[in-house]
């Protein structure tokens, strides 16, 4: 089992009591991935969410139709959240995140989370407020990096 302490590095957790994460942290699952790993691939099941504890993920955006353009958006580091989709629907990845490095990564089962949320309402907004925050952050971030993506590629 994951020491709950372990999920104050993450501000998405800011807010939580000791026994809130506690219970969250019965969710959570570690596991290590080596540099080019895949943890999850754009427009599949979004399944599991992420925590990302050490090293770095690039989160990469596919334009299919007419540019054919990846472009990276961000970069996760320790402390950051990926896979955020796994709680919001469709369920579905919005990116694909690889690897640049080994990287020690905490996952949740989407569904065994938002099962947790479903009897704990302060908790549940507390989680989704912060994760509202970083969806948007991102999404601006996102719209930049496409745009100069989108350029290049036109040139």
């Amino acid at each position: 089992m994951l020491p709950y302490e372990d999920l104050k590095e993450f501000g998405l957790f800011e807010q939580l009591t000791d026994g809130e994460l506690m219970d969250i942290a019965l969710l959570c699952h570690k596991h290590c991935y080596d540099e080019g790993a895949m943890c999850f691939v754009q427009g599949r099941e979004a399944t599991e969410f992420h925590l990302c504890r050490r090293g770095r993920v690039d989160i990469i955006v596919k334009l299919d139709v007419p540019w054919d353009i990846e472009a990276t958006v961000h970069t996760v580091t320790g402390g950051e959240i990926l896979g955020w989709s796994a709680l919001v629907r469709p369920y579905i990845y919005t990116a694909s995140a690889k690897c640049i490095e080994r990287t020690q990564d905490i996952y949740i089962n989407g569904s065994d989370l938002r099962n947790l949320f479903k009897g704990r309402r302060r908790m549940a907004y507390e989680v989704m407020t912060n994760l509202s925050a970083v969806i948007s952050s991102r999404l601006t971030e996102t719209r930049l990096k496409l745009a100069e993506a989108v350029v290049r590629a036109v040139q």
